[in-house]
């Protein structure tokens, strides 16, 4: 009789499944089988917890000779064993043992089992993997309705995230549109000696559509985002200062400090106006493309 064999007699007799045994040894039912099929051999610390556990010794379970344990009227010291709930799903078919339905929770026939991984995101520093802990059983047509149900669930959330990122695209758009139109309006209208009031009107308009275009077009992950963050971080290197040691020479290093910090601000002005004016006007022209883009991606490449 070899090591399996005695391993399921010993598991048999105590009216005990692969799964009950697997859960005293802290180990995969999957294990148990593979010990009583002679796939796998436990280790020799796990031998020891055999013996104790079926009250045999160690030699028996060893020596593929022997058919009866040695020292079964002449057990080792009492072991505690906490008793195991019999699972009532869970049945021997042909000496394997059967799984039970994820979903309706009925055990399974051999020709109708079917299993899918178990997984878990597992993070190590900036890395992130994902680890298998295990598997899943069904029935087939169950599993085919659970996959159903995981693809409708996910394109409810898609349609959510696209309707979530539309509102947001449009809604800041609109709130960009109306504040450009208002400060147009409010500085064409009272300038009226030096511009036409219907030239003003237009001028409004196209400045509006052109704020609510860039805005659009940036929340929406186009390149007009990359145009704006680069134009607004144009910059000047100032030059190096030479100065002498005494008190003529600080105060002019700090006159020069304080005017080149007034040009800086200045200048950091004049870039982010000319960023906001060059991506509107890029924003005008692309917006139409990019709105046909989104709505054929639902969104996808948005905020």
């Amino acid at each position: 009789m070899t090591l399996g064999q005695k391993i399921k007699k010993l598991r048999t007799e105590k009216s005990l499944t692969q799964k009950d045994l697997a859960d005293q040894l802290h180990v995969t039912f999957q294990t148990v089988s593979k010990w009583e099929s002679g796939t796998n051999e436990p280790d020799i610390a796990t031998l020891k917890e055999l013996s104790k556990f079926f009250g045999c010794s160690f030699d028996y379970l060893l020596n593929d000779d022997e058919e009866t344990p040695k020292e079964e009227e002449k057990p080792e010291p009492e072991v505690v064993v906490k008793e195991v709930p019999v699972i009532k799903e869970t049945i021997i078919v042909h000496q394997n043992e059967a799984h039970v339905c994820a979903k309706c929770g009925l055990d399974i026939p051999e020709d109708e089992l079917v299993s899918e991984d178990v997984t878990k995101k597992e993070r190590h520093g900036r890395h992130t993997r994902t680890v298998s802990i295990g598997q899943t059983y069904y029935h087939k047509h169950c599993l085919e309705e659970v996959k159903k149900e995981r693809a409708e669930a996910a394109r409810r959330a898609k349609i959510a995230r696209a309707s979530s990122s539309k509102k947001k695209c449009f809604g800041w758009g609109i709130a960009a549109g109306v504040t450009g139109l208002g400060i147009a309006l409010a500085i064409f209208l009272t300038h009226t000696d030096a511009v036409n009031p219907a030239l003003g009107v237009l001028f409004s308009v196209l400045i509006a559509y052109g704020m609510f275009a860039m805005l659009y077009c940036i929340l929406s992950g186009s390149y007009i985002g990359d145009v704006f963050v680069w134009c607004a971080g144009l910059s000047i290197k100032f030059p190096g200062l030479i100065f002498s040691w005494d008190l003529e020479g600080f105060a002019w290093l700090i006159a020069m400090k304080i005017l080149f910090a007034i040009l800086g601000f200045l200048i950091g002005v004049f870039a982010l106006l000319f960023a906001i004016a060059f991506s509107a006007a890029l924003g005008m022209v692309s917006f139409p493309f990019v709105l046909i883009h989104n709505v054929r991606t639902d969104y996808v490449d948005a905020f």
